[in-house]
């Protein structure tokens, strides 16, 4: 019997060849676009997953409030929280924790390296989590001063094809050489977590040479993580953790400490501090809504041109209703046909993604893969998505052909039916209202992205260098000569009009910055639980960015002493003189603030400025003044460059040479500032093309569906035309004929697509602190485009019969 079947759906498809051509292409392109999207959300929602206890852990991040309002979300806790958590809850097993103090050198018999992934972490780091130990003893190797794990990578780095383990390391974190004993080796950290690191330094070592306390409340500079013996660490638990904590620090500590747990780190945490720039839970949704969207469009083109066929199929399932055919054969015979359609899709679909996987991953900066013999959880979905094709796009058209009276189409009385017309009708509708949807969205995110790429940020990035301070095996007061000598070097340039040191750039993430609470001025102690962004930076850090003193002066080399001799005087922003108390920037001048356990005054007060992306509101920030660059992680190059002959390749050239003068045996890390700044931009740029490209062929397979019927009706309405030209109508009467009905459904479609779009688009933007304005031609330009191309089509198929000589349409009439 299904050999019959089979036979019979071949040869109904040959019979059929441009709709089936129609409905194969569609599907394909859909299960591609599906397939694709699947491929990167199962990526992202993966992220932690392979550690074997990655449901029992947890982390604990801090929420910072002032006087009950809510003022930040950090990503790293108080190193005393997780001896607290294993010696007071019965819950909890074991705390990894780990904290990272920027960037260090490390040198091997005379090679040295400056290395950014370093973490210093307690023995828990081993055994709360998996991360694949190849060589040493998880509970030892971080469990004494001294002692390092590498990855792979690392170990290949510095001793080749050597056996790493026993070998010595020397770490210079700022002049001061450590060695170090290379106790473990993992293998490289996965691509799918949201914590990347290249060498581990045992806690410990921090606790002899830094004076890091593992019982301190003092500071949150940890990454905390919590392993529970298989209980759910549930909001009662939170209640009773911040309990203890709140106990043992202070009664009137504004703050929470929240429990999260580590599979939702990557796709729901934004939190300042964060370890690495994590995803979005949002993005990956709307994605897979788009996956959905594209495939359900390509099933309805089937569908539409199925039912629409179904006049013609009618003499057939009369004759087989007559020759004993009951409904049940006859729907196995059109879900046959399905089957067969989707299948050949399916397989046109696995061999165009092994194409287009490489592009997409190149694209994404991702490494994908799809296998469908290789990975169960794939064939599975693939073999589920061949059954719910077949059935969602063949069981209506064969309930429809089956249901046919045998008397009535052998009469030739049958005519379409109401219901199969409407819900052709719908289906249009239905469809371009999803296309809609997803070209208007698409100019949504566009405009948003323009908007904070364009908008003003308060300071100018143009035309800047930023050259990275090296790490240097030198004494302290060494390293400083060189830093003057760099920038002495650099001023000698006359291309160059400024040259200034920072401990952190701008667009560089807050894990650079400093934060604390505890500021205030005297007389206004609300702001002493409030959060402030602070960072040091050198006399020229201001005229180098054009921030504006509003009021007061910046620093002075000649005038002010450095923050290393313990500092006097600060500068802040107006966000930041808001919150300090004072109501006027003049007033704030010369004002006392308590910093810590210092006093100082205020010096000047500078223009808001945006240190992140647009997507964040602006920080409270205080400059400190660092006047010898003891902290000049960054040296910015302020260039001046008129004459054409002076490109940037030839200057990078000429701040190279200075470079190598002062820094012989070092790696010259450089980039632009304003490309730097603008990689921030780069995933939701990445998301509006992604998006963009996926609402293009979602346009396309709907304007597929339509010229199968357009192409339809016109051969169902070839002799009424015929007739029509005979009694003298031209051929724009034809076209308005075949093309009213359409272009009113799709005009429909339309107008129920703004309001969706318009409320979706607010919801969306309601993420970002800074938002583009829904303008009336991002959602005009759409639907013009929309409806222009539905005409066309319609037209391109109208003109093509209306051409034709009406005797041949009449000529057996």
């Amino acid at each position: 019997m299904f050999k019959n079947h089979l036979l019979v759906a071949i040869r109904n498809i040959k019979k059929r060849k441009s709709f089936a051509i129609i409905n194969v292409f569609g599907l394909t392109i859909g299960m591609t676009v599906c397939f694709l999207i699947l491929t990167y959300a199962r990526f992202e929602m993966s992220y932690d997953r392979f550690h074997p206890q990655a449901d029992n852990i947890y982390r604990v991040t801090v929420d910072m409030y002032a006087e009950g309002t809510f003022q930040a979300s950090d990503a790293q806790s108080y190193p005393a929280v997780g001896p607290m958590a294993v010696e007071e809850f019965p819950e909890v097993e074991d705390f990894a924790m780990a904290r990272h103090i920027g960037r260090f050198l490390f040198k091997n018999e005379g090679q040295g390296f400056n290395e950014d992934r370093v973490y210093f972490a307690n023995p828990g780091w081993l055994t709360v989590f998996d991360w694949g130990l190849i060589q040493g003893d998880r509970t030892s190797a971080l469990d004494e001063v001294a002692k390092i794990v590498i990855t792979e990578s690392i170990a290949k780095k510095y001793f080749g094809d050597e056996d790493p383990m026993g070998k010595m390391l020397t770490a210079v974190p700022g002049g001061a050489e450590i060695p170090m004993q290379v106790t473990g080796v993992i293998k490289d950290v996965p691509e799918n977590t949201h914590f990347q690191f290249d060498i581990l330094i045992s806690y410990q070592t921090g606790v002899q040479f830094l004076e890091w306390d593992y019982n301190s409340w003092s500071g949150n500079n940890e990454f905390m993580y919590l392993k529970t013996n298989g209980a759910k660490l549930d909001k009662a638990f939170s209640e009773r953790f911040n309990q203890n904590f709140i106990a043992k620090t202070e009664a009137d500590r504004a703050e929470q400490l929240v429990i999260q747990p580590l599979t939702d780190i990557h796709l729901n945490s934004d939190k300042t501090f964060e370890a690495a720039v994590n995803g979005s839970q949002t993005t990956v949704n709307i994605l897979l809504v788009v996956a959905l969207f594209v495939l359900i469009i390509a099933w309805v083109n089937y569908i539409n041109l199925s039912t629409a066929k179904a006049l013609e199929r009618g003499k057939e399932v009369g004759v087989r209703k007559v020759l004993g055919s009951n409904r049940g054969a006859l729907l196995s015979q059109f879900l046959t046909e399905s089957f067969l359609i989707n299948f050949l899709s399916l397989i046109l679909t696995l061999t165009l993604i092994q194409g287009v996987l490489p592009f997409f991953n190149q694209f994404s900066g991702l490494s994908l893969s799809f296998n469908v013999f290789s990975d169960l959880t794939i064939f599975g979905f693939v073999m589920a998505l061949l059954l719910i094709g077949t059935l969602a796009s063949g069981v209506y058209p064969a309930l429809v052909l089956s249901n046919y009276k045998p008397l009535e189409v052998l009469k030739g009385s049958l005519r379409s039916s109401k219901k199969g017309i409407l819900l052709r009708k719908g289906l249009v509708v239905f469809q371009f209202m999803i296309t809609m949807v997803l070209l208007a969205g698409t100019m949504v995110i566009y405009s948003q992205v323009q908007e904070m790429r364009n908008q003003k940020l308060g300071i100018n990035i143009d035309q800047t260098v930023v050259v990275r301070s090296p790490l240097v095996a030198d004494p302290y007061e060494a390293q400083l000569q060189k830093r003057k000598a760099f920038k002495t070097e650099l001023k000698r340039l006359p291309q160059v009009s400024h040259v200034a040191y920072s401990e952190t750039m701008f667009g560089q993430g807050t894990s650079e910055m400093n934060t604390g609470t505890g500021v205030y001025a005297p007389g206004y102690e609300e702001a002493k639980n409030s959060v402030f962004f602070f960072y040091r930076v050198d006399a020229e850090f201001v005229p180098t960015f054009g921030f504006q003193v509003l009021a007061g002066r910046a620093f002075d080399n000649d005038r002010d002493i450095s923050s290393s001799e313990n500092f006097k005087a600060i500068m802040v922003n107006e966000t930041a003189r808001r919150m300090l108390g004072f109501n006027s920037n003049e007033a704030a001048i010369g004002a006392k603030v308590y910093f810590w356990s210092n006093e100082v005054s205020i010096l000047g007060v500078f223009n808001d400025y945006n240190h992140h992306s647009l997507k964040t509101s602006v920080d409270p920030t205080i400059f400190w003044f660092d006047k010898e660059g003891d902290n000049g992680n960054y040296a910015s190059v302020k260039l001046n460059i008129e004459n054409p002959g002076d490109s940037y390749k030839s200057m990078l050239g000429k701040i190279e040479n200075a470079y190598r003068t002062i820094y012989p045996n070092s790696d010259f890390d450089y980039f632009f500032l304003d490309e730097k700044f603008n990689e921030q931009y780069k995933a939701d740029q990445q998301f509006g093309t992604v998006f963009g490209i996926f609402a293009s062929i979602t346009v396309f397979v709907s304007i597929l569906g339509l010229f199968g019927l357009v192409l339809y009706e016109v051969q169902q309405k070839i002799k009424e035309i015929g007739i029509r030209k005979v009694l003298g109508a031209n051929v724009s009467s034809i076209i308005k004929m075949l093309s009213t009905s359409f272009m009113k459904l799709i005009l429909l479609s339309v107008f129920i697509a703004l309001p969706i779009t318009y409320f979706g688009a607010q919801k969306w933007l309601q993420t970002f602190a800074y938002q583009t304005d829904l303008t009336w031609y991002i959602f005009a330009i759409p639907a013009v485009l929309i409806l222009g191309v539905a005409f066309l089509t319609v037209v391109f198929q109208s003109i093509k019969v209306a051409r034709r000589n009406p005797i041949d349409a009449l000529r057996y009439e």
